[in-house]
């Protein structure tokens, strides 16, 4: 954390700024921070198995355009 400065900041009395700020986490409802919690506590293995569905996706594209 950052000390604040000695020097006087507001006028020729010096008088400091109190700051007060409370991190408070903010509940928000819907799927996003679930699926942000579950990506980072499985986010390796979700990247793999993206990877390998693209790949598939692919191939599978690929399979059928040459049978058409």
């Amino acid at each position: 954390m950052r000390e604040p400065s000695l020097l006087p900041v507001f006028g020729k009395l010096g008088a400091k700024a109190s700051v007060a700020v409370v991190a408070a986490p903010v509940a928000s409802a819907g799927i996003v921070p679930r699926l942000r919690e579950a990506l980072a506590t499985h986010g390796g293995i979700a990247l793999k198995l993206s990877v390998i569905a693209w790949t598939m996706m692919v191939l599978g594209a690929v399979f059928f355009m040459m049978q058409g």
